[in-house]
């Protein structure tokens, strides 16, 4: 019979907390997007940021890739597919042939 885990037993102190963080990383997250989309963060700087950053480097690939202007679903698809980059990627797990590829095919 498998071992189910259990999740650690947090006090109300210890969740208010960790929900606080979860909200200042989405929002964090957002905002990066934001900056992406509108163009004032190129995708070097970016990855320099994801490297200084934990919730920037725990964005998916998909959703940096889509939130590029002219980028949509099917094009980022198309993209990570050429780049073979599963879906379910994150930033921080794309290798220097993943980010090679990236750049060959989003930097104009």
């Amino acid at each position: 019979m498998p071992v189910t885990p259990t999740p650690p037993t947090l006090s109300q102190e210890q969740r208010v907390e960790a929900s606080r963080l979860a909200v200042a990383n989405r929002r964090r997250r957002a905002e990066v997007k934001r900056l992406v989309k509108n163009g004032e963060l190129s995708l070097e700087e970016l990855f320099e940021l994801a490297d200084r950053e934990e919730c920037v480097a725990q964005m998916r690939a998909h959703d940096l890739i889509s939130a590029l202007p002219a980028i949509g679903d099917v094009k980022a698809e198309r993209i990570m597919n050429k780049a073979q980059i599963a879906k379910t990627r994150r930033i921080r797990g794309l290798g220097p042939k993943q980010r090679a590829e990236l750049f060959r095919a989003l930097v104009r």
